[in-house]
């Protein structure tokens, strides 16, 4: 082999990693491409008509109502109407370029997560996310924008991982001010709250506020701030269906159909899932279980993200996407559960075949028998691995970090040295 063959096998292995994320953006780009010229009925019925109206309406449009996405949404959707791009691109090429920065902030997040800080496994997470057909059908195919909110929700677990609470609850309310289900990650918040004390119930004011911001400009224009709630509440209600093409719990129930007491239901699944959201909160609590773990953190996400859907009614098969990126998350990070991730997808995606291309590859019904064995199995490792086996908190680890924080300012003040807070816990702990 001459010296040029040596220098260029040597330079391929030193960058290996660069050379398969270039190839795996160049094959998801590839893959996304497929479905640019893809109408689904989503657009042809919704996306387009409000564009028309946006359109039509120009800036002071943004004073009304069009559509039922929130007003953030409706105000790049305006932006975008200037440029020459037109309504199908323009809709898949924001949602497309936040697959880049999902994949990047899931990949951000698992490098935080290693301790070797190794860039094989963030490299492999970009990979995986990015070409993911879910991500790829949402975005490319079906013009959908649920990349948005999940990669600020993402970016707010990295911050609150650093203990960057603020940047952490702004993401929270980035994500919130696109779509209402960033609200299925908020108990996980909470579990971190209440088990860790890391974070003030102030830091929670954060959202509502940062979506304020997000739609002043309209607020300005002389929308009523109200609105920012009332979207939200009447996409809950819309179509009055129990059960919307997500194989929950309510597959066997109604099948989509409209309930004469759906208002029952309605109330029934938000005090069932608050109740077993509850009951995990408790058991947290009980065991003493430290949150701030890798590993218990992003199973407990895991379980109330699921739990969420699995429990409340009127889920639409989209509405797992946060769940399924998650899940590719918590594979990388423990390569034992690596089916986890493809079993929730394969579900997703089931869901999605059968709405964009009436493509029924398994009967709804069977497809609920599966999710909600592996929901079970969810709540069985997050009960014995999280809550029974987790790490659990120190007290005497956090009262010395405690001292220590307040060390300089402290001991002017007579504060009990480390020794004698030792004895002191040691002293509480035989009483």
């Amino acid at each position: 082999m001459t010296k040029i063959e040596n220098k260029i096998f040597d330079w391929i292995r030193k960058n290996i990693l660069l050379i398969f994320l270039g190839a795996i953006t160049l094959l998801g780009i590839a893959i996304h491409l497929c479905g640019m010229d893809f109408k689904s009925d989503d657009y042809n019925s919704f996306l387009y008509p409000w564009w028309v109206g946006i359109e039509s309406s120009g800036v002071q449009g943004l004073a009304t109502q069009i559509g039922n996405y929130n007003i953030s949404y409706q105000i790049i959707t305006y932006l975008f109407t200037l440029t020459p791009l037109g309504p199908l691109y323009s809709y898949k090429a924001l949602s497309i370029a936040f697959d880049f920065v999902l994949a990047l902030s899931a990949a951000l997040l698992v490098y935080s997560f290693d301790s070797k800080k190794s860039h094989l496994k963030p490299v492999l997470t970009y990979g995986l996310v990015f070409c993911s057909m879910t991500v790829v059908l949402n975005s490319s195919f079906w013009a959908q924008c649920d990349s948005i909110y999940v990669s600020f929700i993402l970016l707010s677990i990295y911050f609150l991982k650093k203990e960057k609470n603020i940047p952490s609850f702004v993401m929270l309310g980035i994500a919130f001010a696109f779509k209402l289900q960033a609200v299925f990650i908020l108990p996980v918040f909470l579990f971190y709250y209440v088990c860790t004390r890391k974070t003030s119930i102030l830091h929670f004011l954060i959202i509502p506020a940062v979506d304020f911001v997000m739609c002043l400009p309209a607020i300005i224009l002389g929308r009523n701030p109200l609105d920012i709630i009332t979207i939200y509440a009447e996409q809950t209600d819309y179509g009055k269906l129990i059960q919307m093409n997500c194989p929950n719990i309510y597959a066997f129930m109604c099948e989509g159909n409209d309930m004469s007491n759906y208002y029952l239901f309605k109330t029934l699944s938000i005090v069932l899932t608050i109740t077993i959201l509850g009951a995990g909160l408790c058991m947290l609590i009980y065991k003493r279980t430290d949150l701030s773990d890798t590993q218990n953190f992003l199973l407990a996400s895991i379980w109330t993200v699921f739990t969420c859907i699995m429990f409340l009614s009127s889920m639409h098969e989209r509405y797992a996407y946060l769940l399924d990126i998650l899940t590719i998350i918590y594979a990388v990070v423990n390569v034992k559960r690596v089916w986890l991730p493809i079993v929730c997808n394969l579900v997703s995606l089931r869901g999605y075949c059968y709405y964009l291309f009436s493509y029924d590859v398994l009967d709804i019904k069977i497809t609920a028998i599966v999710y909600i064995a592996v929901y079970a199995y969810v709540s069985y490792i997050f009960i014995k691995d999280v809550v029974m086996n987790g790490k659990k908190l120190d007290d005497e680890k956090h009262i010395m970090n405690e001292l220590k924080k307040g060390r300089k300012s402290g001991e002017e003040n007579g504060w009990l040295t480390d020794d004698e807070v030792r004895e002191h816990f040691r002293d509480k702990t035989i009483e």
